[in-house]
């Protein structure tokens, strides 16, 4: 095989691949219900038990395709089809619980100035549950669950953007494991 023609060919596909892996990431991050968690991530204790999820674009609408007798799945299959991503991190904070617990509040600040609304929110000595909704048009477009325990340090960050259905947000939490969607009010 030409070496020349090789090296072209790898070229053009890593090309490619970067210009639509690109393209996919603006359209996820120009979503006015995307929320980048990343400063969340990074709080994370990588030696303790963590979960991350990072579904976009095409992965998504891979699951929305996917073949069940489940009459669940197809509810979970129809959310699926109309989301852009779904992000999350859960994990124990590797820093001073206050510093994690003000970066919360913060975030939680700083999307209801944004236009996020507030739909559910609980706190007490040690914890703090909110939920965050944001609408565009006659629709959510974006959900953001922000839980932290002070005591034992457990942070959950989730976001979901793109065309989100409420009331099936339940069965999500439940197949990808992200607590707090579950805090929803509707959903089931």
């Amino acid at each position: 095989m030409n070496p020349l023609r090789t090296i072209t060919f790898a070229v053009l596909v890593l090309g490619t691949s970067a210009t639509l892996a690109a393209r996919a990431e603006t359209s996820v991050s120009s979503s006015g219900g995307y929320v980048d968690g990343a400063m969340f991530r990074a709080l994370v204790d990588d030696t303790q038990d963590v979960v991350e999820i990072n579904l976009d674009g095409a992965i998504l609408q891979a699951l929305a395709k996917s073949k069940s007798d489940d009459r669940d799945a197809d509810n979970a299959k129809d959310l699926f089809a109309k989301l852009k991503s779904i992000h999350a991190v859960i994990g124990t904070v590797k820093g001073p619980a206050s510093e994690a617990l003000a970066l919360v509040k913060k975030t939680d600040q700083k999307l209801v100035a944004a236009g996020w609304q507030r739909i559910t929110r609980i706190t007490d000595s040690t914890s703090t549950i909110t939920v965050l909704t944001h609408t565009v048009a006659d629709h959510v477009d974006g959900l953001v669950a922000l839980i932290f325990d002070s005591e034992d340090k457990e942070l959950v960050f989730a976001n979901l953007a793109g065309e989100i259905d409420v009331t099936k947000l339940g069965e999500i939490g439940e197949r990808l494991s992200v607590p707090g969607l579950d805090q929803v009010p509707g959903a089931r």
